[in-house]
């Protein structure tokens, strides 16, 4: 463990796709910030190959040519989760040479490996003297995606819903329940382990976590919440996650924070929707369903997620001392670029982020006291009620 006195930064981002000819497109206006932190972490939200092997339980199978991977190598990226639901959409072979891909080019993975055990691992990255351990859960995943002891696959943390009444000892038939989840007993057992073995060999332990529902902006599920929380009693210095598309809030849990979702950074959608997953999402143009929007080639998804943002934690060896982020849109082209602060659009996700955190009644707020920009542009900063 390093023990000098020191600030390191860490740079998020949310779910990471590319799928075109010239990969190194969509990150080029944001390299600068992209290569700004110590420790730059994302969601590789696929798997990259050219010889795929199609899962039969992926609804809404990604799986991009294999040149595409480089991209992020290139862009900076330190460490990627790849715990998501979408990492053994071309089946195992390809999953784990995109693994030893990545390894062999010097950036750490986590939540994806050839067994349960492997797909556990805690990835490990040393930057000014302070080691940071990136722990990997899918809350959210095809049935099958998960690896066994002897099966590769994605590190699952599942949770089981009940249902209970819209009130409590009333009858109203008909009235959709509310829905309540239970977390698998082996899965939370294993990433308490996971936890407080990052927390005895790391300064620092990053949660990284896939999950919630993407189909409601803003919400956030009891899963969320309670995991979150939970992670940090047992030994996380910060939480990360994403799956939703749109941003979600973000807030302060006994002095530790959590970005509940970060949304995508890049996310070139060349996909072909099934007639099920049509179904069960439906195509209303108000919905937060994945199928062609008009002018948007590669963003099939709802104008929420055309607004998303590079997060950042300041720490030293004692823990997070500062959050915030940089305002970022989207563009038709499927370009990712900064926005200054004080410009309509930075504006615009600013107020989006707001409403993420009063709609769900989280404790943080946004400030501009003290802020400082990051590679030119004007951050927020994100500090406790």
């Amino acid at each position: 463990m390093g023990s000098a006195v020191t600030e390191l930064l860490i740079g998020m981002v949310g779910d990471l796709l590319i799928d075109r000819d010239q990969p190194d497109e969509p990150l080029a206006p944001a390299l600068p910030l992209l290569n700004t932190p110590d420790i730059m972490f994302g969601n590789l939200e696929a798997c990259f190959t050219d010889d795929p092997h199609p899962s039969p339980s992926g609804a809404t199978p990604l799986y991009p040519g294999s040149h595409n991977l480089d991209a992020f190598v290139r862009a900076g990226f330190d460490v990627l989760s790849l715990a998501n639901n979408h990492m053994v959409d071309a089946g195992h072979a390809a999953m784990l040479d995109n693994i030893a891909r990545l390894r062999s080019q010097g950036v750490h993975t986590a939540g994806a490996g050839a067994n349960l055990t492997a797909a556990r691992e805690t990835a490990f990255v040393t930057a000014k003297g302070l080691t940071t351990g990136f722990v990997a859960r899918a809350s959210v995943f095809p049935m099958g995606y998960e690896a066994r002891s002897n099966v590769p696959g994605i590190a699952p943390l599942r949770a089981y819903d009940l249902w209970r009444p819209f009130l409590d000892n009333y009858y109203i038939p008909g009235v959709p329940p509310r829905a309540q989840t239970v977390p698998d007993d082996g899965d939370l057992s294993n990433l308490a382990s996971d936890l407080s073995d990052a927390r005895s060999r790391a300064d620092l332990v990053v949660a990284s976590y896939h999950w919630g529902d993407m189909l409601r902006p803003f919400h956030l599920s009891d899963h969320e919440r309670r995991t979150a929380y939970w992670s940090i009693d047992n030994g996380a210095d910060l939480v990360v996650g994403h799956h939703h598309h749109a941003l979600r809030g973000i807030e302060w849990y006994h002095g530790k924070p959590i970005f509940y979702g970060l949304g995508h950074f890049v996310f070139d959608a060349r996909l072909e929707v099934s007639e099920e997953a049509k179904a069960m999402i439906g195509t209303d143009p108000e919905s937060f369903g994945i199928f062609p929007r008009d002018g948007w080639p590669l963003l099939p998804t709802h104008p929420d997620t055309r607004m998303t943002i590079f997060a950042y934690a300041r720490a030293d060896a004692e823990g997070v001392r500062d959050i915030g982020f940089v305002p970022c849109r989207l563009r038709p082209d499927g370009r990712i670029e900064p926005v200054q602060r004080d410009s309509a659009e930075g504006q615009e996700v600013i107020a989006y982020v707001e409403r993420c955190n009063t709609s769900q009644g989280l404790n943080a707020r946004l400030t501009t006291d003290d802020a400082t920009d990051l590679a030119g542009w004007s951050t927020v900063r994100v500090v406790p009620r």
